[in-house]
């Protein structure tokens, strides 16, 4: 079209510009945030390696990518993560890369909704969400030789006290529920669980997923994404 009758692009790119805006919540628009490499992730280390292990796993719906999970132990890495918390445990392929990526003394938190009652105290509509929400194991997919570096939380993140983690956490994983409540429960729970100089990430951050997305462009942590990744991450200002 574009060589025998150019003119007639304009009515095809009128349609899919009309059909894209229609489609398109601008406020989940994740170009205003701005974005980093992988590569940049390193910068400030020098030229000091980081060792980051990645466990492969077959494709796991409602779960990480590859990439996400190698970037997940580079962030364990870059903050010398000792002690890490995640909201959204599901099959476990995210709590293995942070576990994995821990000193052997680490510790890995992983909250979730118990297997005995996964009502939820804010509304959840989405049936993606429900599905992740029923399904009936949570972390069954995490190798045993890891298991003794992780504990599981079995509550609502609704009703989860983030008190005795006050500022003690080096690393925080937010990956639960993508509903506007939820987003923000967690990640506000989980700044003031984070140690100054700690890193904050979040899995999500797509168009997809608006209100992941509304959340990070609205909040005051300057979140920034990560190429070729739906993650996003901010760090906690040293005091």
């Amino acid at each position: 079209m574009a060589v025998v009758n150019p003119r007639g692009l304009r009515e095809v790119a009128g349609i899919s510009l009309a059909v894209s805006e229609g489609l398109m919540d601008p406020s989940a628009d994740v170009l205003p945030i701005p974005v980093v490499s992988l590569v940049d992730l390193l910068s400030g280390d020098g030229e000091t390696a980081v060792n980051s292990q990645v466990w492969a796993f077959p494709s796991v719906r409602f779960s990480i990518s590859l990439v996400e999970a190698l970037t997940l132990g580079m962030l364990a890495r870059k903050c010398q993560a000792t002690r890490i918390f995640e909201f959204g445990t599901h099959r476990g392929v995210s709590t293995t890369q942070l576990a994995a990526n821990l000193p052997e003394q680490g510790k890995v938190f992983t909250l979730d909704l118990p297997r005995s009652d996964t009502r939820t105290h804010f509304e959840v509509d989405d049936s993606a969400e429900n599905e992740v929400a029923n399904f009936p194991v949570k972390g069954d997919l995490i190798p045993e030789s890891l298991r003794k570096k992780i504990t599981f939380l079995e509550q609502d993140s609704a009703k989860f006290d983030p008190a005795p983690y006050a500022e003690s956490i080096d690393l925080i994983f937010v990956d639960a529920a993508h509903t506007r409540e939820y987003v923000l429960n967690d990640s506000e729970k989980a700044w003031a669980m984070l140690k100054p100089g700690g890193i904050l990430a979040w899995h999500d951050c797509r168009p997809q997923s608006p209100e992941v997305v509304k959340y990070l462009r609205a909040c005051k942590y300057q979140p920034r994404r990560i190429e070729g990744t739906t993650l996003a991450f901010a760090q906690k200002p040293k005091k």
